[in-house]
């Protein structure tokens, strides 16, 4: 069901409840109304007889059997101890008898007799709706009086019929009424759903929706476009990564394909050169896995809340750095390590702290230290090579950028780009510049506890 629709069916429910609850008081009122006119003019009966006695009574009113009353005559009946009760009192359809103008009940006897107070009741004679009044009015004695109400029944009944047609005639317009208002309405959430459409039918993130005016659904065109800007950005991201990754595979690729065609070539090689070959082989696939490991590493955007947890940096700085001793037994690291505890992942924060030493061991000269410190949360590794170019600065932390003279150098260009990401996924801080008297400086800070 629409929107649309489900706002007419309200809207036609909400005035059907509305209207049904006035004229519903509309009803009561008048029928309390039209009932309380007429228990006053009863009242005022009994009244005059208590205070002018039996001389105050009317003329008695005598209808025979099959007849009806007429008017808003007042009719009465006296009632004593000794008075008969009608057939059934006064359930159901009550019948006189002869002797009797007036249906008595077990009550009317208990008024005669001083045990019960004076009452009103309502009751039904030869077809006549009747309301009544029986009180005492001497020792022993009650008097009955009634009028007809059929008049006043034919009045509520044609003011219920008019009820429900306007109840009706209410609902309908509401819906009506519904239908129109939440057209226009929503408008303008049908004209986002179509230009969302169309964009999506489009295949173009290139397009945006137009925002007119401050009110809700502006506000929505302005977050959906916020989210075309990321979407745009993630497929330009992914675009690029794919193209840098083919173009970085290419060269490894062909290189190890080349090795092995000559390996299958016929004709024994040298010994030699076969084991050279084989060497080279080996060494690009290990170039090629660690770069295709660089490359999966470089896709992971988020760290889920179930692999968190507190982690000691410090320990995970001087286990990297024996890495460095084992691998490079010339190279020597310097370490200035606080305890530090830090949310987050150690796998990666491991591979953090060695793609900052890998980098550092691939331009440190022979014999100069490369120090790392890591105090108030703020990890830092520092070289003695030549640093980064003015031009190479901006650049360091994207993914495939090497520079000229990183070109020769063994890598994939995914080091310091996956630093930064991993930073990132921890709240930390990824920044790069030249330390003074030389070297590069890489630094990685945490966020506060």
């Amino acid at each position: 069901m629409s929107i649309r629709r489900r706002l007419a069916i309200a809207a036609a429910l909400a005035v059907a409840l509305a209207v049904a609850a006035a004229s519903l008081a509309s009803y009561v009122a008048v029928r309390a109304q039209l009932r309380g006119d007429v228990d006053d003019s009863l009242r005022q009966q009994v009244e005059r007889v208590l205070r002018e006695g039996a001389a105050a009574l009317p003329p008695p009113g005598i209808f025979r059997r099959g007849g009806r009353f007429g008017g808003p005559q007042v009719y009465w009946q006296v009632v004593t101890a000794d008075t008969p009760l009608s057939p059934g009192g006064r359930e159901g359809r009550r019948e006189r008898r002869d002797d009797v103008l007036l249906p008595v009940g077990e009550r009317d006897l208990q008024v005669a007799a001083g045990t019960s107070r004076a009452y009103f009741w309502d009751a039904d004679v030869q077809g006549v709706p009747l309301r009544g009044i029986t009180a005492p009015v001497a020792a022993g004695k009650a008097v009955a009086f009634a009028r007809p109400v059929d008049e006043i029944q034919g009045v509520l009944r044609g003011l219920g019929i008019i009820l429900l047609i306007v109840t009706g005639a209410g609902v309908a317009a509401g819906a009506g009424l519904g239908w129109l208002v939440s057209g226009r309405a929503l408008r303008p959430v049908t004209e986002f759903t179509s230009a969302t459409e169309s964009l999506a039918e489009a295949d173009d993130l290139a397009r945006r929706l137009p925002v007119t005016g401050d009110d809700e659904i502006a506000r929505l065109a302005t977050v959906f476009n916020g989210t075309l800007d990321q979407l745009e950005q993630s497929a330009l991201t992914q675009r690029r990564l794919v193209a840098d990754a083919s173009h970085e595979l290419r060269t490894p690729l062909a290189s190890l394909r080349a090795n092995i065609e000559v390996l299958q070539q016929p004709g024994d090689l040298p010994a030699a050169e076969r084991d050279a070959l084989l060497r080279d082989v080996v060494e690009q696939t290990d170039e090629l896995s660690a770069l295709v490991t660089d490359i999966v590493r470089a896709g992971e955007t988020h760290v889920r809340e179930d692999e968190a947890q507190d982690v000691r940096l410090d320990d995970i700085v001087r286990a990297a750095g024996e890495r460095v001793r084992r691998l490079h037994p010339g190279v020597l690291v310097l370490e200035d390590l606080v305890p530090t505890v830090v949310d987050g992942v150690p796998e990666r924060l491991g591979r953090l702290v060695a793609n900052l030493l890998d980098n550092a061991v691939k331009w440190n000269p022979q014999g100069q230290p490369i120090e790392v410190t890591l105090r108030d949360r703020v990890l830092i590794v520092r070289d003695h090579g030549p640093g980064f170019a003015a031009t190479d600065l901006p650049h360091v932390f994207e993914r495939f950028y090497r520079s000229p003279e990183a070109r020769g150098k063994p890598g994939s260009g995914l080091g310091l780009a996956i630093v930064q990401q991993v930073a990132a996924m921890h709240g930390a801080t990824a920044t790069a510049s030249n330390a003074d008297g030389g070297g590069a400086r890489l630094q990685v800070a945490f966020p506060p506890e």
